[in-house]
């Protein structure tokens, strides 16, 4: 992102100098600076996922296990396939979205930490 990037463009994930669209990062990217980033607290986390019966359901980041879905029991953890996790949340902000193409958690230059705009 260029330095002169407008606030809106970096969020949209709309590169404004050349009207293409940013790479978006993985949800395991996203998993990954959640659990190994220290300014982030995973207890703050929300994750929005595609549920196959009931549609977008919301759960806590810490109840998830985070491993490939083919090496869990279904019946002891909590596992969904990444490709149904649609959006991640903290204090009730969408910070990464796939279908809006945000991205705060890479793409910002304060990052939405525990102690950060608990707006």
């Amino acid at each position: 992102v260029s330095a002169d990037a407008s606030p809106s463009s970096v969020s949209s994930g709309i590169n404004a100098e050349y009207g293409q669209k940013h790479k978006l990062r993985t949800v395991m990217d996203v998993v990954n600076r959640i659990q190994w980033d220290n300014i982030y607290d995973p207890e703050t986390f929300v994750v929005g996922y595609l549920d196959r019966f009931d549609g977008i359901l919301e759960e806590k980041f810490s109840n998830f296990d985070w491993s490939d879905v083919t090496t869990v029991d279904d019946w002891e953890t909590f596992c969904i396939p990444k490709h149904r996790v649609y959006y991640f949340k903290i204090n009730d902000k969408v910070v990464w979205d796939r279908t809006e193409r945000i991205d705060l958690i890479f793409n910002q230059r304060q990052p939405m930490c525990k102690d950060c705009n608990k707006s």
